[in-house]
């Protein structure tokens, strides 16, 4: 995952259907270093437009590429 790719929300927990979730552009990929024994998780920031333009951070694990071959 990098910076300008188009991703959909999709965590393990989401009831919802996979073409009824938004779409959003990725604005940053880092890594969240956790406290003590903690692994590292790569966190995201996306975009999603018609969310009062809001960015949204999440483990990289919750987001699906759509575009992956570009």
């Amino acid at each position: 995952m990098k910076v300008g790719d188009l991703v959909r929300f999709c965590p393990d927990s989401s009831i919802a259907p996979l073409e009824d979730r938004p779409l959003g552009v990725v604005l940053q990929v880092g890594v969240n270093h956790g406290n003590g024994w903690d692994t590292q998780q790569q966190m995201v920031k996306a975009l999603f437009l018609g969310f009062e333009n809001i960015p949204y951070s999440c483990k990289a694990k919750d987001f699906e590429v759509v575009n992956e071959d570009w």
